[in-house]
């Protein structure tokens, strides 16, 4: 559920836990995109994919099908993003965003970030969906992303114009 006006809901879990850096962090990024409320936007999820980036954390943004009607005025800076940058998906249509997420999660032992209640996948994937250590949220406030269980908070930017740019720009490893 987005917050109002980009001010965190979601209460923070109590525990920080940083992924060592080989264990994969599913990003669910249309739910990501919701947390400073309507019109979605690129901002939170592609903040929080070039923090963990930085850090050398292994991370996957996974997009539902809808995403790129749903993103408006940021449509086409979505499309370059799948387009131009490694680890960014989007679940072909037909295919439930929720499901895959679950799947890949389960399969690769990954961490999974959403504020997602997964009610519809319950019977299938509950010892997934109750482990508060490897499917959690994060909040924003005061003009920052937080997320505690991964020891993380990052400035909220104004734009995803300037991510997507260093994005695309060559890494020097």
């Amino acid at each position: 559920m987005p917050s109002v006006g980009c001010v965190g809901s979601a209460a923070a879990e109590d525990a920080d836990v940083t992924a060592a850096p080989d264990r994969l962090v599913l990003v669910d990024a249309t739910n990501l995109a919701y947390w400073c409320d309507r019109p979605p936007s690129l901002r939170v999820p592609l903040a929080v994919f070039a923090a963990l980036r930085a850090r050398a954390q292994l991370v996957r943004l996974i997009f539902d099908a809808s995403a790129r009607y749903r993103l408006g005025a940021e449509a086409a800076l979505y499309l370059r993003l799948l387009d131009d940058v490694a680890g960014v998906h989007e679940v072909p249509s037909g295919r439930p965003a929720d499901r895959e997420l679950l799947r890949q999660a389960r399969a690769q032992d990954a961490l999974l970030l959403s504020r997602d209640r997964f009610r519809d996948h319950r019977r299938r994937y509950r010892r997934l969906i109750d482990d508060r250590a490897r499917v959690f949220g994060g909040y924003v406030a005061d003009e920052s992303i937080h997320i505690p269980m991964l020891a993380l908070a990052v400035p909220l930017p104004a734009g995803p114009e300037a991510l997507l740019a260093s994005l695309l720009a060559p890494r020097r490893d």
